[in-house]
């Protein structure tokens, strides 16, 4: 996944609304593995965050390289 994940898309994940993501989200960084660690600003709401990790963040993993690699 070379594209980084659309609020829209993360706001699915974790069950909150987009422009919820999009005022709390910070920095993302793409993985080795194709997926991408998404950082959220320690201000977000705590209701808003029971989906992350302790660190305010999500990894996002790429359905297509997790695929091919228990394929192999």
């Amino acid at each position: 996944m070379e594209n980084r994940p659309s609020d829209l898309k993360i706001a699915g994940l974790i069950g909150i609304t987009e422009a919820d993501v999009t005022r709390y989200r910070g920095d993302a960084f793409l993985l080795g593995d194709g997926s991408w660690l998404i950082h959220f600003a320690f201000s977000m709401p705590k209701y808003l965050r029971q989906n992350l990790t302790g660190g305010f963040t999500l990894i996002v993993v790429d359905k297509e390289a997790s695929d091919r690699r228990s394929s192999e």
